[in-house]
C-alpha cells in the first residue's frame, strides 16, 4: 500500500473518533431553588439531540444521587438539526426526596415555537 493511500485509509478511519469527541457536557448550574440546569452540545451534528438528551439525564440523575435525592425533570429544549448543523439539548432539573410529593411520571409536553392570538 501506498504511503497516500496509507494516510487517506487512516484519515478515513479516523474522522468518526474525532467528531465523537465534540461532545461537551456544561456545568450543573443552579437555576432556582432547589432547581438546575445542565446542557449537553455537539458542534459536529453527528449526534442526535435526543442521545444528548439521555447524556444530559444521566449526568443530573446522577448529580441528584449524590446528594442522596432522585432526579424531576422539570424542562427539556433540544436544538439543530442532526447530521445537518450541530446539536444541543438542555434540561432543567430538580433534585428531590424520593417521598417528596413532586416526585411523580413527568408530563413532558414540547412547547409551541410560535403562538397565534386572537385579538378579536
Amino acid at each position: 500500500m501506498s504511503a497516500v493511500k496509507l494516510k487517506y485509509a487512516l484519515l478515513l478511519l479516523s474522522t468518526p473518533l474525532l467528531l465523537s469527541s465534540c461532545v461537551s457536557t456544561s456545568e450543573i448550574t443552579p437555576y432556582g431553588k432547589d432547581t438546575y440546569i445542565i446542557s449537553v452540545d455537539d458542534l459536529s451534528g453527528m449526534a442526535s439531540p435526543a442521545k444528548l438528551q439521555i447524556k444530559a439525564a444521566k449526568a443530573a440523575s446522577e448529580f441528584c444521587a449524590k446528594q442522596g435525592k432522585v432526579m424531576r425533570i422539570r424542562n427539556t429544549n433540544e436544538k439543530g438539526n442532526w447530521g445537518w448543523t450541530s446539536t444541543s439539548s438542555s434540561m432543567v432539573f430538580s433534585c428531590v426526596d424520593e417521598n417528596d410529593a413532586e416526585n411523580t411520571r413527568p408530563n413532558l409536553r414540547k412547547e409551541p415555537d410560535v403562538i397565534i392570538e386572537n385579538l378579536h
